[in-house]
């Protein structure tokens, strides 16, 4: 299939589909960020906002009785057209769904706090997923828009020039048509916003990132500009299901901007005092939950506190006296522990 994401990413500077596996990069190499949450919204969200999937399958299944089954001047053109519209939108349904599956496979329910090469490694596969349905999704509407053109006017030839029987046949096709039509138009930022839309925690920095269609803007707030962050719940289903909003209340500045919401995040509570320890660069609590090969050298060298000037010299030293021992450990291990062997060097060069 024709890839329209790269046409769009040609003519719209603003749009593209693998800027947050990009960001990732660029805070790995440049700004040597080892530790941060992504937070994309919830699960949930996809679902809900996939009812227009249902009405769309529900839709074609209906035109294609009403072209071949009730039209008594269906022909073979008429059938093709129905079947085949029939058989792409039952597809991407189907990718829709398997989409949404591996979305939840790849990032889990909740965000967490992870090392950035698994942030990478997990962003290029939700991209990869995303850029399938995108195409697909292009691909249909133009067609749907193709469709459209000619069910109406075939329904005000039929109805109006030649006086077919079918009169009412074309005119409930027509206006199937159009609202299927709007359904794929009113999908498509809600697809955008499950996928591109994300806030990236790093040490002493809150990033947003929000699509708007073919458009985006990042915000980038200092930890210092943060005054309170709170939970709200949206609504009952919200509670239902443990996902609310974040708010992120900051100083007043000239643009009047001091409100930031973290929409449908799942169990904000938790969440929230993960974002603290990333914000507040809190080095002891995150190599705890996150790298268990320091875990592993703790017993060795009783350290207790990364941030300790002490401790990392003794950390460094360890290091030092037992680099053939890591060497040989890398070279044998899983990529897990390799990243984490990289992390540890990452740790004692800052």
């Amino acid at each position: 299939m024709f890839d329209f994401s790269r046409f769009f990413e040609i003519i719209f500077k603003s749009f593209d589909i693998e800027w947050n596996s990009k960001l990732l990069e660029k805070l790995e190499s440049e700004d040597r960020v080892r530790f941060l949450i992504l937070i994309k919204r919830h699960l949930i969200y996809g679902v809900l906002e996939s009812w227009r999937v249902l009405v769309v399958v529900l839709i074609a299944i209906i035109n294609a009785v009403l072209l071949t089954v009730l039209n008594k001047n269906s022909d073979t053109i008429s059938t093709v057209i129905a079947a085949f519209l029939l058989a792409s939108i039952m597809y991407w349904a189907f990718i829709i769904i398997n989409y949404l599956v591996k979305v939840y496979k790849i990032h889990g329910l909740y965000p967490q706090i992870e090392d950035i090469y698994e942030a990478i490694k997990k962003t290029k596969k939700s991209q990869l997923l995303f850029k399938k349905i995108f195409n697909h999704t292009i691909f249909l509407f133009i067609l749907m828009s193709l469709i459209t053109i000619f069910t109406v006017w075939s329904s005000i030839y039929n109805s109006f020039i030649i006086e077919n029987t079918d009169f009412w046949v074309q005119i409930i096709n027509a206006f199937l048509c159009i609202a299927q039509f709007f359904l794929f138009a009113s999908y498509l930022p809600k697809l955008m916003n499950q996928e591109m839309d994300f806030r990236l925690v790093i040490p002493w920095n809150l990033i947003f990132v929000n699509q708007n269609w073919f458009l985006s803007n990042t915000q980038n707030m200092k930890s210092n500009k943060i005054k309170t962050i709170n939970t709200d719940f949206a609504w009952i289903l919200g509670s239902f299901f443990n996902y609310w909003d974040i708010v992120i209340l900051t100083e007043w500045d000239s643009a009047n901007d001091w409100k930031m919401l973290i929409d449908f995040a799942w169990a904000p509570v938790k969440t929230v005092k993960e974002i603290e320890k990333v914000l507040n660069n809190n080095l002891q609590a995150i190599e705890e939950e996150v790298n268990i090969l320091l875990k592993k050298l703790n017993h060795e060298i009783w350290i207790e506190d990364v941030n300790s000037k002490e401790n990392l010299d003794k950390l460094i030293n360890y290091v030092k006296q037992n680099e053939s021992k890591l060497k040989e450990l890398y070279n044998n291990s899983d990529e897990e522990t390799k990243r984490e062997i990289k992390q540890l060097y990452v740790l004692i060069n800052k």
